[in-house]
């Protein structure tokens, strides 16, 4: 439970009349009452629905000093636009490129560097075509207890490197992987997450992030910022940015972390491992998508798609609908609860087109 002092939230136990409705108004069950009520910081959310429930304001949330500039720790922000880079099979993931293409236009206007950060088992290799692609420097985090991908461990690598050197922004891809590892690199870092974006850009007044994505079942798009914490965080849908052109002669600083002391989450033992070849990627890559629908009904369709598919060096998708139909494999779907594509031609076949497909294929080239 905290005190009374180091969290946003206090209790002035002299206003208190033992009432108990702030307990019973939490939704996260974050109140304990006994004398007077207990706030678990791990739980509250800091919504401010107990404030307005107690009617004798013994409950207050109050601002931390130049919150703007503050982070986790609180230091103030150094700046720095930090690409969080994903690895795939030994090289740099397209949608770590994408992300490098799109911090390299958000320094133009913020007027900051941008920097990758590196997490891995022997992967300082890769660091040069970070620069490559834009990167002033590349922070390098190598440990053996990274050669195999632990969401925890790699959470709080990142957060300590963060915690050291406290930039502007972080990027990360919403994969499989950066899904979870972003929304727990934000809880541990106590900043505020865009998941799933679609746009980012500088605000020229402020020189805040906006954080742009779909709401409203793709129906409105909402723009988000993140004020008074630091790292300002967002996630970003794969095959929606532009990646630059590599320049193999770009020069960046290489800076090599010391990790070698670094221990795992010892709740967590990796047992195995097992490799499947899947062509999930491939939606990333394909110049040629055919979407599949529920209109199409049938496996047997499906197949002959399939087989044309082949013939026009083309990938096979589905919209959710023939996910839930079973014509298609969930890895392979498109639309808002799957993949966002950017194929130079995407076909549909029996996909009614509502928006929560079509936002995910705004950036074909011919549809």
């Amino acid at each position: 439970m905290t005190d009374n002092t180091s969290f946003a939230l206090r209790v002035l136990n002299d206003r208190c009349t033992g009432c108990g409705l702030c307990a019973d108004t939490c939704a996260y069950h974050a109140i304990r009452f006994t004398d007077y009520p207990e706030i678990d910081p791990y739980a509250c959310r800091l919504c401010g629905s107990c404030v307005q429930a107690c009617p004798a304001e013994a409950l207050q949330m109050t601002e931390p000093e130049n919150s703007r500039s503050v982070t986790s720790s609180g230091q103030p922000s150094k700046g720095g636009i930090w690409v969080l880079a994903e690895v795939e099979n030994n090289e740099l993931a397209s949608v770590t490129k994408e992300l490098l293409g799109k911090a390299v236009e958000l320094s133009t206007k913020l007027h900051q560097d941008v920097e990758a950060v590196l997490v891995g088992r022997e992967v300082v290799s890769l660091a040069p075509c970070l620069i490559a692609y834009g990167a002033k420097r590349v922070h390098v985090v190598e440990n053996e207890l990274f050669a195999s991908f632990i969401e925890e461990n790699y959470a709080r690598a990142v957060v300590e490197l963060v915690g050291k050197h406290n930039p502007e922004i972080l990027l990360v891809g919403a994969t499989l992987r950066g899904r979870g590892l972003s929304a727990r690199i934000a809880s541990l870092l106590q900043t505020g997450l865009t998941a799933d974006c679609t746009e980012l850009d500088i605000d020229s007044e402020t020189g805040l992030l906006h954080q742009i994505r779909p709401a409203f079942g793709g129906n409105l798009m909402a723009t988000i910022v993140t004020p008074d914490h630091r790292p300002q965080m967002a996630s970003v849908r794969p095959g929606i940015m532009k990646a630059i052109i590599p320049d193999a002669s770009a020069e960046g600083e290489i800076i090599r972390h010391d990790f070698s002391a670094f221990e795992g989450d010892n709740r967590i033992r990796l047992i195995s491992e097992i490799t499947e070849a899947i062509s999930e990627e491939s939606l990333s890559n394909s110049k040629i998508i055919i979407g599949v629908g529920r209109g199409v009904k049938n496996k047997e369709t499906v197949a002959q798609i399939h087989r044309w598919a082949e013939r026009l060096g083309a990938v096979v998708a589905g919209s959710r609908a023939a996910v839930e139909a079973g014509l298609i494999d969930a890895r392979m779907q498109v639309g808002q609860t799957g993949h966002t594509i950017a194929p130079d031609l995407y076909i549909a076949i029996g996909i009614s087109g509502q928006i929560q497909h079509t936002a995910a294929i705004t950036g074909a080239k011919k549809s």
